[in-house]
């Protein structure tokens, strides 16, 4: 496999990352050519969370459901430091306005953020690595990466995705907070 054959995987990226790079080997390379480069263990990764689908109204936090791409299709972050303010409210905006014209009606309550080198740490009960940070800039937002589950199994899974929720903060922050920080 080359790596940047993850790039290419439109649908069900991180099955294929099970089959093919369970290792997470190809973190050390670029697997897009619209990408700075690999995801350095000090940076910030940045997820947008949209209410009501990612967050408990009661409660303020986070829903499990918020991590569930990583199982699939990868799960959407942008790297802080390739990112502006501007350039991540021009993305919601343009969500928000996407999702308005299919009939959802969503809100933009802020982000949660979380180091790669915890997400990179966190490991299966037997000590294999759980999730793979991978470089997927592309031509409209170079800043893109996505972090997709090593490891399948739906009770291991399971439990992998609960640390993962626990290295992300727990409520959103507004992107004033997050980039005058």
């Amino acid at each position: 496999m080359n790596c940047s054959d993850i790039y290419s995987i439109k649908s069900n990226k991180c099955k294929f990352i099970q089959e093919n790079d369970a290792e997470c080997t190809c973190e050390n390379t670029s697997v897009s050519s619209y990408s700075p480069g690999v995801v350095e263990e000090n940076e910030i990764l940045i997820r947008q969370i949209y209410s009501p689908i990612h967050i408990d109204e009661e409660t303020g936090k986070i829903k499990p459901l918020a991590f569930d791409d990583v199982k699939d299709k990868g799960m959407s972050v942008n790297r802080k430091k390739y990112s502006s303010k501007e350039q991540l409210l021009q993305k919601v905006e343009n969500k928000l306005r996407l999702d308005q014209q299919r009939g959802k009606n969503r809100n933009f309550p802020g982000v949660i953020y979380a180091n790669c080198y915890k997400v990179r740490r966190i490991s299966s009960s037997n000590g294999i690595k759980a999730f793979c940070v991978y470089d997927t800039g592309n031509k409209n937002d170079y800043s893109h990466a996505d972090i997709c589950q090593a490891i399948s199994g739906r009770l291991e899974g399971s439990k992998i995705r609960y640390e993962l929720r626990q290295v992300f903060s727990e409520k959103p922050i507004t992107l004033d907070i997050l980039f005058n920080n």
